[in-house]
């Protein structure tokens, strides 16, 4: 595993390449829009941009409109996407390399929220672990490595739990947002006696390797995340191809 699997905002603003995050095929940057337009070009990757705060105009090849906080959008590689904000934005681009030809498409959250197969509860209010998760990129939307979506836990509550572990199948990486003042602790571990703790907040990033990676909110406030997926074996994305901790379960629930 990576030295470094922590970062804070202001790292992630030049940009960090799978090797940077210890992964792959995954790559990430921060894009803090005010004014003026930022343009991106996906060359041989596939990326998804998620906007975290604020809204952000975009357009490309032809296709124009606007992204605001909670939406996605998902560029083929080859293409060149442009970026614009007239007020503060934040949004943050995830990229991974790509073996086939794709379609751009705005992914609006309110759509996901409203779809009965694309928000979707997981867990148990008894033992908070009680969550909601946005399928935005799934195994059933068509793309060549990447998977995304946000989950958000209850207040004090834990996510990703059980704890599990996809290392053969993907690599991820989770994006905290949207939490306020709160902060949250994420565990990443292939060993319970040599685990890595991060007190993570706002705008902070953990790239996950492999290993279980469960993580709890704090009583200030509920744990929220985007979550990148990068398959390893490129169109092989089942979301639920995973294995659990045999301690704590036999089934993702």
């Amino acid at each position: 595993m990576s030295s470094k699997c922590h970062f804070k905002p202001a790292e992630l603003l030049k940009g960090l390449c799978p090797a940077d995050l210890g992964l792959e095929y995954t790559s990430v940057q921060r894009l803090e829009l005010s004014g003026g337009t930022v343009e991106i070009e996906t060359a041989g990757e596939e990326v998804c941009l998620a906007v975290l705060e604020g809204d952000s105009a975009y357009r490309i090849e032809g296709v124009e409109g606007t992204a605001v906080a909670k939406d996605m959008l998902y560029a083929p590689r080859r293409s060149r996407i442009a970026l614009c904000a007239s007020a503060p934005s934040v949004v943050m681009r995830y990229g991974a390399p790509a073996h086939i030809d794709t379609e751009f498409t705005h992914l609006p959250f309110a759509q996901i929220d409203a779809h009965p197969s694309k928000h979707a509860c997981y867990g148990k209010l008894e033992n908070n672990t009680r969550r909601e998760v946005w399928h935005f990129i799934g195994d059933d939307f068509k793309a060549s490595r990447l998977m995304m979506g946000i989950c958000r836990g209850g207040v004090g509550g834990w996510t990703s739990w059980p704890p599990h572990e996809h290392s053969r199948q993907r690599e991820e990486v989770y994006t905290y947002f949207d939490m306020g003042r709160a902060f949250a602790l994420q565990c990443v571990y292939e060993d319970m006696n040599d685990a890595r703790v991060a007190l993570v907040t706002d705008g902070d990033l953990v790239s996950i390797p492999r290993g279980y990676h469960p993580n709890a909110g704090s009583p200030a406030g509920r744990i929220c995340f985007v979550y990148c997926m990068a398959a390893a074996t490129p169109g092989k994305r089942e979301f639920m191809d995973l294995r659990i901790q045999e301690i704590y379960g036999d089934r993702f629930e």
